[in-house]
């Protein structure tokens, strides 16, 4: 297949695999399932050239690690005692005296983390960019990250702390531009990419790749 392999480490974010393969056309990285990251270089493109790109995108794919190592520890089973990280703090597991609900363990520190967190981060966004809103609710969701009420009331998934805070910025900014602009439409995209910098679709598309852990058979609002 004309390719050749080198791999080189990196201290923040592990082997490196540098891919030389002559039909490709442009410089590319991909993560796989394993977190084994690969760069592929097309003819003629130096390693120098491809360090540099990889280096360009050095704060992506340090994320993209950390998303799928916390995703990889989320998913296994989980048991009383365990430490889960939120936002930088580590909290154990502990069940009630009543209840061997691992699920409903892991909800209720999300919920209280969230709650002293997201609302105080929605009104500091809100003030910088002159949004208003009547109120902020965080509650389990299954499916959605966030929703806007015609009275301009922010609900918010108790999830997104565990999220980085680009992201979980990212769905606050969302839901904050649906009090001046209702749909999806055109506006509303513009609008919120002025917001984000230019990095509306970028943050869109990272946020895409992210999940939300929940058990379908207990599924209850928070």
């Amino acid at each position: 297949m004309n390719n050749t392999e080198n791999i080189i480490y990196y201290r923040e974010i592990g082997d490196v695999h540098y891919v030389h393969n002559r039909r490709a056309k442009n410089l590319a990285i991909r993560i796989n399932q394993k977190g084994e990251v690969r760069v592929t270089i097309p003819r003629y493109v130096s390693r120098r050239k491809a360090e540099a790109f990889l280096m360009s995108k050095k704060r992506w794919i340090v994320t993209k690690l950390s998303e799928m190592n916390h995703v990889s520890h989320m998913g296994r089973m989980l048991k009383e005692g365990d430490l889960i990280d939120v936002c930088g703090k580590v909290i154990p597991l502990v069940l009630k005296k009543d209840s061997a609900d691992l699920e409903e363990a892991v909800w209720r520190i999300l919920l209280q983390e969230a709650r002293d967190y997201l609302p105080g981060r929605v009104a500091v966004l809100a003030v910088l960019h002159g949004f208003s809103v009547t109120g902020v609710k965080v509650r389990r969701m299954k499916t959605r990250w966030g929703s806007c009420t015609a009275k301009n009331t922010i609900n918010l998934n108790s999830w997104l702390v565990m999220l980085p805070e680009s992201l979980s910025d990212y769905v606050i900014l969302h839901e904050l531009m649906h009090t001046r602009h209702r749909d999806h439409s055109k506006r509303f995209w513009e609008a919120l990419d002025r917001i984000t910098d230019g990095s509306s679709k970028i943050l869109r598309k990272e946020l895409r790749g992210q999940r939300i852990m929940f058990f379908p058979e207990n599924d209850k609002p928070g």
